[in-house]
């Protein structure tokens, strides 16, 4: 960080403002009538095959869930789904907290959504959990990934698992609009954050102009070294080819023959 860098307490602050005035574009567009028409419907879940499975291997039957950057709410309603006890949502975002809310109200389930930093989790949510659920672009988000997975860490009860599905970081590598989206753009062990104002969108649609916020590429180092400076205990890691981050991405499934990691899995256990 530059000696005129934002602080990671600016950054975090800076993303909010972006998040909260990027939710308009999300409540207007068809992922939110998809996602309003399915949660009305019994049994509705959102989540891929692949999370499905991996939540399906760990059980959430009568668990006790958190979901870190939890959005509108959609995955962990998909978890309160499949059989999950209490579930608790945090984001820093109102706007979505409010439209997760909706979705919950037309779900018919009981989930507690938390406006708060994640850095800032009270104290009292310690120890409470069987599971905490990371997905897709929260770790991109965060400046401090080990102080991240300090919070995941004390929030989990004594055999607790953190499962981590994300967007592979080498992508932070590649710009897929580019016109040769396979030559490397950026440095995979980039310092900097990158700093955008249009707002966040991942459906391809074009968006204007929001508050600037800014993007951490953390490697893959960074994630598991700070999930075991954490205390926790790696019982498995996965990588896979298909794309669950935005559009642009499909790009690297539709070359024949070359296949790039887009996105991973971490389930590591709290002793």
């Amino acid at each position: 960080m530059t000696a005129d860098a934002p602080t990671p307490a600016a950054y975090v602050a800076a993303n909010r403002d972006a998040w909260d005035q990027s939710a308009p574009l999300h409540r207007a567009g068809a992922r939110w009538r998809e996602l309003a028409e399915g949660f009305a419907t019994p049994g509705y879940s959102c989540l891929d095959a692949t999370l499905t499975g991996l939540l399906g291997e760990l059980g959430v039957t009568g668990k006790a869930v958190v979901q870190l950057g939890c959005n509108n709410a959609r995955e962990l309603l998909s978890v309160k789904t499949l059989g999950a006890g209490r579930c608790v949502g945090v984001d820093q975002s109102a706007a979505f907290l409010a439209q997760g809310r909706e979705l919950a109200a037309l779900a018919g389930q009981p989930v507690e959504l938390v406006e708060r930093d994640v850095y800032a989790i009270p104290r009292e949510f310690d120890g409470g959990f069987d599971l905490v659920l990371v997905t897709i672009g929260v770790l991109g988000w965060m400046p401090d990934v080990r102080g991240f997975f300090a919070v995941a860490a004390r929030l989990l009860a004594p055999g607790g698992a953190l499962l981590v599905y994300e967007q592979h970081p080498i992508a932070n590598a590649f710009e897929p609009t580019a016109a040769n989206p396979f030559e490397p753009q950026y440095s995979y062990f980039a310092t900097e954050p990158f700093a955008e104002s249009h707002a966040v969108v991942y459906d391809g649609e074009p968006a204007g102009p929001v508050a600037t916020h800014y993007w951490f590429a953390h490697t893959l180092a960074d994630t598991l070294t700070a999930a075991l400076d954490a205390g926790l205990r790696i019982e498995t890691f996965r990588e896979y080819p298909h794309n669950i981050s935005s559009v642009e991405f499909d790009v690297y499934e539709s070359r024949p023959g070359v296949a790039l990691p887009q996105s991973y899995a971490l389930v590591a256990r709290k002793a």
